[in-house]
């Protein structure tokens, strides 16, 4: 198989996780979820207000795509400013996955990603980074 269709398929093969496990849930059950065989890596995070410290960011929009891929899954944070994607197939290689952020009125400085242990399908946890932009000065 060329580079294309493999994306093209692990593409498939992740939106019909997806789509299987209910989507991607902001603020899922946790990770003591039941294992499942046919499921790949879980990312999980909060998006954090740099300027206040540390201080969660509700309802931010989060971004999960396959790097060099055309597929992203877009969704919320919740109150408390957590995001989960879960039902990633499990030949998805989790060093493809990226995660971004995105608020009205704040930049995403880094992201910073933990995997919680070298197992196999172990979680990644990736916390958005966020600083308030700066209004623009009218010009003179």
């Amino acid at each position: 198989m060329t580079r294309a269709p493999i994306s093209i398929a692990l593409s498939v093969a992740l939106a019909m996780s997806l789509a299987a496990a209910g989507g991607a849930q902001a603020g899922g059950s946790g990770l003591d979820e039941p294992d499942n065989a046919d499921v790949g890596t879980p990312f999980f995070g909060v998006v954090k207000d740099l300027d206040n410290g540390g201080r969660a960011i509700a309802d931010a929009k989060v971004t999960a795509s396959l790097k060099g891929g055309n597929t992203s899954f877009v969704m919320r944070a919740d109150a408390q400013g957590h995001f989960k994607f879960t039902g990633f197939a499990k030949e998805v290689d989790p060093n493809t996955v990226e995660i971004t952020c995105a608020v009205d009125g704040y930049k995403l400085e880094r992201t910073v990603r933990r995997k919680l242990s070298n197992d196999p399908g172990a979680p990644v946890e990736v916390d958005c980074l966020m600083a308030k932009q700066q209004a623009a000065s009218p010009p003179k």
